[in-house]
């Protein structure tokens, strides 16, 4: 499956199927403090429902508020001490899975704990320089299509990661 950003710019974008369909609008306020994800439904109301909210925070740690839980985001996309600054989480499925954060060579993906195999990976838009242009999108594996909601709410949030430490690098 292949999910497409209707923008380069993921805090605000809608996300579409291959068919062209809107199945997912990420909207954050301005001054970055809250982004909300929102399913929209494909029946005759037309309606959609907030999958997410994360609350961010610069002095104490994000909150994710998804379903009915309100959860520390640490502590819903683990870090653990080691080199690298994946995180690790527990699906709604019950199963381990990591997100590798976006680095010189690679961008974000999703894999299952102790697996190499990408469940999900995001790609850069491309203008066409050396590939056919396409805008950003996340490839997801037909595996953990079951999940999107958690996917889309999570990938927002390790991107978001990402982007932070590219900026703290290059500061």
């Amino acid at each position: 499956m292949r999910l497409t950003f209707s923008t380069s710019n993921y805090w605000n974008a809608d996300l579409s199927d291959e068919g062209g369909r809107v199945l997912y609008s990420i909207r954050t306020t301005s001054h970055y403090r809250k982004t909300t994800i929102t399913k929209c439904h494909d029946d005759a109301s037309g309606g959609s429902s907030v999958v997410a909210v994360i609350d961010w925070h610069f002095f104490q740690s994000d909150k994710i508020h998804f379903g009915e839980q309100v959860v520390s985001a640490n502590e819903m996309l683990k870090w653990r001490w080691s080199l690298t600054s994946d995180r690790y989480c527990v699906g709604p499925d019950g199963r381990a899975y990591k997100w590798k954060l976006r680095s010189a060579s690679q961008n974000c993906v999703l894999q299952a704990e102790n697996s190499p195999v990408d469940l999900v990976k995001y790609h850069n838009r491309n203008f066409g320089i050396r590939k056919p242009s396409h805008p950003p999108y996340l490839e997801i594996s037909p595996s953990v299509t079951h999940m999107l909601d958690y996917i889309i709410t999570t990938f927002v949030y390790v991107e978001k990661l990402s982007q932070d430490e590219a900026v703290a690098v290059y500061s």
